[in-house]
């Protein structure tokens, strides 16, 4: 007895020692299901840092995202500026070129004869035939180069529309035209403001309101030299609007005019008819 109680006092110690150490590796908490021990602890750290490099990745990604959308924005803008740039510059172009064949022109008229005055008024009487009427008011006649004195406010308000398109400003010379015109309905100049209206209102596509300009001179002002320039475009007018049979009508009698305009419509039909 005395033998065994020794050998107990010896195997205490030992057998507590076992204990404490399979306390030790038991675990301590269920989370989610598993079992986390002090040794998972690491683990948890592991993972924490691994999701805070996840979420860090996951930040750089949605910055460098947001700086390639940016950067796309910026070039759609440029090219957008680039076309718009474009468009003014064509615009210019074309109206230089309205201009310059409207110089010419004149210096034609200028020394032109008196069969082309009677032809340009034999197209006439044949144009307005097929011209349907305008919503323009009150028709007043044509002025010739012989009219009297020119009122100085008027001719300045004209000048300065024309100046404006010269400028290849050409919403604003729109404006300025559409101002002239209402100041002076029987102005000296309302044939000239009404022409490079239409001329504008081309170049903005708004075709319905340069055939209504155009066709005002026509029908009003049958003595003008724009006249057959107001037909020739009446003419490109109806065909840009599908109304090929009118524009036929218009151009075809035209081009049978010894003037420039009749050139002009003469190639015209050649190129589209």
């Amino acid at each position: 007895m005395k033998w065994n109680a020794g050998l107990i006092a010896v195997a205490s110690p030992v057998l507590v020692f076992l204990a404490l150490t399979a306390r030790a590796a038991a675990p301590v908490a269920e989370i989610g299901g598993a079992s986390v021990t002090q040794g998972g602890s690491q683990t948890q750290v592991a993972n924490a840092s691994s999701q805070s490099s996840a979420a860090g990745a996951a930040s750089t990604d949605t910055y460098y995202l947001l700086q390639s959308l940016r950067d796309e924005l910026r070039v759609l803008r440029g090219m957008v500026e680039e076309q718009g740039n474009t468009i003014r510059l064509l615009k210019q172009r074309q109206v230089d070129d309205y201009i310059d064949l409207d110089r010419r022109l004149s210096g034609v008229a200028a020394g032109g004869s008196a069969a082309g005055t009677s032809s340009a008024g034999s197209a006439n009487s044949a144009i307005k035939a097929s011209t349907p009427t305008s919503k323009a008011s009150t028709p007043t006649s044509g002025v010739s180069s012989s009219a009297g004195n020119v009122d100085d406010a008027e001719k300045a308000a004209y000048d300065k529309a024309y100046g404006v398109l010269k400028a290849g400003e050409v919403d604003a010379a729109k404006q300025a035209f559409k101002a002239y015109l209402a100041k002076y309905p029987k102005g000296r100049y309302v044939a000239n403001g009404q022409y490079w209206l239409g001329e504008i209102y081309m170049l903005d596509d708004q075709l319905k309101e340069a055939g209504e300009a155009f066709s005002i001179i026509v029908e009003q002002y049958p003595a003008h030299r724009k006249m057959l320039d107001a037909s020739f475009k009446l003419g490109k007018v109806y065909h840009l609007q599908g109304k090929d049979e009118k524009a036929k009508v218009i151009l075809s009698r035209v081009a049978a005019t010894k003037s420039s305009a009749g050139k002009l419509a003469s190639n015209y039909l050649k190129a589209n008819f």
